[in-house]
């Protein structure tokens, strides 16, 4: 039976009175009474993470057969920056007490933080499969559901969560990220807008309800929002995006340089107001591409696939055959990204390399297990730097991140062998000339003037077919596909 002294703190504790308990916990302390325990589970209710972590490291150092103590110690070291030590106790916690669903959950988001995404959905399972219905084993479930691309499955989770526990703020967040990911724009809006009720004076909810708003196509109502809010860097990008929806490129320009004053280098802001002044850059945008697809790499193929009917890669490999271009042994993937073009041309006895400037992407295209070889560099950069030869080279969607496009086209006509094949897509613009939409931030290029372009490297038996790239806002977005070869 428990110390009275104890049992009463825990009354208290219970009772929400937490100064009083905290208190009584800390003489029970002193006085030899084995308090830590509760004192650490009060303490994270508190989020005072760093003081769990001094309570209860040195405790579980000698009291290794408490599973309790590592399950706490481990939530708060995760919560400190320490999750190779958060995995450590988690681990520990799961093998003393397997039949304790909080030590799988402690184990899954330990194991989340660490990138072993599939381990921690196992985890989360192993926990439900103790406590099905367990909101929070549900809830991380879906985050890790939400990791490994399942949107759909997680949406499903998720709406489950909030039926079950409709003021759980956090899940109706993710809910509304889930629908975002796959483009149901008016399900995310309702979603956004039972967070606002919830948080109303939340930022960062106001600010996400704002994009439910924007996405949704409520343009006049989303800067309406946005222009209330406590501005920051994010805050004022999304408000220009939000003009430049609604056709105000003063606006969006003033928006622009709000924010580039208080984040000067960010390289979203620099290629935006680039797009809005009309200047192309001499140089490929390194820093904007890594970015926006290291941001952009978790929900990549659900949001193109799904969301915006992206199907050049096919529409690409379909089109090599109709032109006889099947026999090539090795190929080269520009702009890879998770390896969509290489999963549409991958045959018995044909060596795939890719290529791309963000690592998230390579990691999802590496787990496809297609490629020989996988690279991270800078396009001109790469080509210039190797003695390979490939048979074919591929650029599927990747000029709509690159403005000058002879030097490229010169390093590529390089490395092809003699009678190589380069095969591509690209935007088309309305005019003669590249273009640079600020609405979109991607470049537009004029197919006629990359003929030009392409015999005057080199290539030759130039082929060209119309394609619609990809629906955005309901709207086919127009381009074509080019081939050409190196002769002799």
């Amino acid at each position: 039976m428990a110390d009275p002294r104890l049992e009463s703190c825990l009354a208290l504790h219970r009772a929400n009175h937490l100064g009083e308990a905290e208190a009584g916990y800390r003489q029970c302390l002193a006085a030899g009474i084995d308090a830590a325990l509760p004192l650490s589970g009060l303490l994270l209710q508190q989020g005072r993470h760093a003081e769990v972590v001094d309570l209860l490291e040195p405790r579980c150092t000698t009291r290794v057969d408490n599973a309790n103590m590592a399950i706490n110690l481990s939530i708060a070291l995760r919560k400190t920056g320490r999750n190779d030590d958060a995995l450590r106790h988690a681990r520990q916690a799961s093998e003393l007490a397997p039949q304790q669903p909080a030590a799988w959950n402690a184990l899954g988001l330990a194991q989340l933080e660490s990138g072993a995404v599939a381990d921690a959905l196992h985890a989360f399972d192993r926990g439900l499969g103790l406590a099905p219905g367990h909101t929070a084993l549900e809830l991380h479930r879906a985050k890790a559901l939400r990791r490994l691309d399942r949107h759909r499955e997680a949406i499903a989770v998720l709406e489950r969560v909030v039926g079950a526990a409709p003021d759980l703020l956090e899940a109706w967040r993710d809910l509304t990220s889930a629908r975002n990911a796959l483009g149901l724009y008016p399900a995310a809006l309702d979603s956004a807008t039972s967070a606002l009720r919830l948080a109303p004076n939340d930022l960062d909810v106001a600010l996400e309800h704002a994009v439910a708003l924007l996405n949704a196509g409520q343009t006049g109502n989303a800067i309406k929002r946005l222009e209330k809010l406590e501005a920051d860097p994010q805050t004022w990008m999304w408000l220009a995006q939000a003009r430049l929806r609604d056709n105000d490129v003063a606006g969006a320009r003033a928006a622009y340089e709000r924010a580039a004053t208080h984040d000067p280098d960010n390289p979203f802001i620099r290629h935006f107001l680039a797009a809005i002044d009309g200047h192309l850059p001499e140089a490929v945008e390194t820093d904007y591409i890594r970015k926006l697809f290291d941001d952009f790499a978790p929900r990549f193929e659900s949001t193109l696939v799904d969301a915006l009917a992206y199907g050049t890669p096919k529409t690409i490999a379909q089109f090599l055959e109709r032109s006889g271009v099947t026999s090539a042994q090795e190929v080269l993937d520009l702009g890879c990204g998770t390896g969509l073009m290489a999963a549409e041309l991958a045959a018995p006895g044909r060596n795939i390399d890719g290529l791309d400037l963000s690592e998230r992407m390579l990691t999802q295209a590496r787990a496809k297990g297609i490629y020989r070889a996988l690279h991270a560099a800078e396009l001109l950069e790469f080509l210039r730097g190797s003695e390979q030869r490939w048979d074919l080279v591929l650029a599927a969607d990747v000029f709509v991140y690159v403005a000058r496009l002879e030097p490229v086209f010169a390093a590529i006509h390089d490395r092809l062998a003699v009678g190589g094949h380069f095969v591509f897509s690209v935007e088309s613009s309305d005019g003669a000339d590249t273009q640079l939409p600020p609405q979109t931030g991607r470049y537009r290029h004029a197919p006629d003037q990359l003929e030009q372009q392409l015999l005057a490297a080199g290539f030759s038996d130039v082929r060209r077919e119309p394609l619609t790239v990809r629906m955005e806002v309901g709207q086919p977005v127009r381009g074509e596909i080019m081939l050409a070869r190196r002769g002799d």
